[in-house]
């Protein structure tokens, strides 16, 4: 019976000890692959944004492009823990869920598909070991990034890219990125990625004028004379920049913002980018109401 019961104990605390192997190797997904902008380029992976209240979840909206392949990985480098297709590659319909399967269950390194160039809100579940992929309401201009960094000597973490100040994409307008930044004297530049290295493409000043952006090109930086809070606000359409000292205005709109971005969840509370078919709580601002989403 002691024999039993340890055993019992001990195939426990394996089972545990592999959730927690889990947990750990899914600390951020990363979209590479033709589908995408960066290609097969780590450095220019997608940064998928990890859920807050479910550390399972993982979303994204960029462009996918038709018939070309994509997956996602786990850590910076080949031959770690990857989310594919399964034993054949898979073309995704819009708004259908289909499995996911992790290298460790799976070693055929089949990928996905979209049979349509567009963008898309894509959802990793890696709980349910589901991914979903459907047509985001932006279609105007090609969606690259779900998010941007500062980084430099004028950012708190200077040139640790595990550090940069993150800045978010308008709920309205997936172009205009914004945030607010402690920065002190010094220079600064724009990162795609905070995972990555010193090898991804970098959002740069303009050489001729500091309000305006490159993509790429010479490493020209913005030259930060004061330390100071600003407010940013960085448009990858229009490659425009605006660097200004934080006022009250600036609040304004980041909280105008925040009161505009409409969140959708399932009844038990996980979050989903585009309902579809069945009841959702649907969350705007301070706003929270229950909708039939037919």
């Amino acid at each position: 019976m002691k024999s039993k019961t340890f055993t019992q104990r001990l195939l426990g605390c394996m089972l545990l000890a592999a959730s927690t192997l889990t947990v750990q190797a899914a600390e951020r997904l990363l979209i590479v692959g033709d589908g995408v902008w960066g290609g097969w380029s780590i450095d220019n992976s997608i940064v998928m944004m990890k859920d807050e209240t479910n550390p399972d979840l993982f979303t994204a909206t960029v462009q996918l492009k038709a018939n070309s392949d994509f997956k996602f990985l786990t850590e910076t480098w080949w031959g770690a823990l990857e989310y594919r297709a399964g034993d054949s590659n898979v073309t995704l319909s819009d708004g259908v869920a289909s499995a996911l399967v992790s290298s460790e269950e799976n070693g055929n390194d089949n990928k996905f598909q979209v049979a349509e160039t567009a963008n898309y809100d894509i959802v990793c579940d890696l709980s349910a070991k589901k991914l979903t992929v459907t047509k985001a309401a932006y279609q105007e201009n090609e969606i690259k990034h779900t998010a941007l960094w500062l980084i430099g000597g004028a950012t708190p973490g200077e040139w640790d890219l595990g550090k940069g100040v993150k800045i978010s994409p308008k709920a309205d307008n997936p172009m205009v990125f914004v945030g607010t930044a402690d920065l002190k004297e010094g220079d600064m530049k724009i990162a795609v990625n905070t995972y990555t290295g010193y090898g991804q493409t970098f959002y740069q000043c303009d050489a001729t004028d500091n309000t305006k952006m490159v993509f790429g090109g010479d490493d020209n930086k913005w030259n930060i004379a004061k330390a100071a809070k600003y407010d940013i606000v960085a448009d990858v359409k229009n490659l425009t920049i605006s660097i200004k000292e934080h006022t009250s205005t600036g609040i304004a709109e980041t909280e105008a913002v925040a009161e505009q971005q409409t969140e959708w969840f399932t009844l038990s509370g996980v979050k989903v980018a585009q309902p579809r078919n069945g009841v959702f709580v649907k969350r705007q601002g301070k706003n929270i109401v229950k909708v039939l989403v037919r």
